[in-house]
């Protein structure tokens, strides 16, 4: 029997990764209801012809408002049979958060890691005060860490004697972000990365640049794959700071499969 048919389940995802709507998609397909939240207005446009319960958008800032999509649910949905966080893996604040509210409601969470494959010589730091302990001096680094560490790589990068550059995301938040900065404004690029286009621009910015590393995050998925083949094939080295560990063990999967099997695995209230 079609799970819809049966009982209708209800499942919110709170989506930060290209996997959030591959996993949608998914898992409408088999017959769960759906509601999404996505953080802005940019990243809900891939779910609008989805034929989801709710699409939230907005990033939740407190504490309280993902209790109040959870309460409310209750009352109103019938509550969810599991809140699904597909977040991104250094997007440690809003995880804390739903792992807390989730405990304290007894409601069911599943988190989506992606799985971590070692797929070049890669240095792998823990902060990026390690930094200090390359030799960079003299030398022209690309930084592809996201807005939230761009000041903090920037200045120990240049604390170890690089000439910095960054390649920042076309979206409002990331070009402000960055003009607020210390990074010298022809030192950045804006652009948004594309599987299809094979790094084509990326290359052209590290030969404009003259570029010998690349930094960027242990994020997993195609951005961080994209940079290994780069660094690979241009044969410059890359760095990758280290993903939070804090909640890979904790009632975590790491394919979609894994994740289908842990949800029929939860009894429906």
């Amino acid at each position: 029997m079609d799970i819809r048919e049966k009982c209708q389940p209800h499942l919110w995802l709170l989506t930060g990764t290209g996997e959030g709507h591959v996993f949608a998609e998914s898992l409408l397909k088999e017959g769960w209801k759906i509601t999404v939240s996505v953080v802005s207005d940019r990243a809900s446009i891939p779910y609008e012809k989805l034929n989801l319960e709710n699409l939230l958008i907005g990033a939740l800032i407190t504490e309280e408002e993902i209790r109040d999509v959870i309460l409310k649910a209750r009352i109103h949905q019938k509550g969810f049979h599991c809140v699904i966080d597909l977040t991104h893996p250094f997007a440690i604040k809003i995880t804390r958060s739903i792992s807390k509210i989730c405990k304290e409601l007894g409601q069911p969470l599943i988190r989506y890691e992606r799985a971590i494959d070692n797929i070049s010589n890669a240095f792998l730091i823990q902060k990026f005060s390690d930094l200090e302990n390359y030799d960079l001096k003299n030398k022209s680094i690309l930084l592809a860490v996201g807005v939230r560490h761009l000041q903090e790589a920037l200045t120990f990068a240049r604390n170890s004697g690089a000439s910095v550059f960054a390649r920042v995301l076309a979206n409002p938040e990331s070009i402000r972000k960055t003009l607020s900065s210390t990074i010298q404004k022809t030192n950045f690029a804006v652009l948004n990365p594309s599987a299809s286009s094979n790094g084509k621009v990326e290359k052209a910015l590290i030969r404009k640049w003259n570029i010998a590393g690349v930094i960027c995050r242990q994020s997993g998925g195609s951005n961080e794959i994209l940079w290994h083949q780069i660094c690979l094939s241009m044969e410059i080295n890359l760095w990758l700071l280290k993903r939070p560990s804090e909640f890979n063990q904790v009632n975590s999967v790491d394919s979609y499969e894994k994740l289908i099997k842990r949800l029929k695995s939860i009894k429906i209230k």
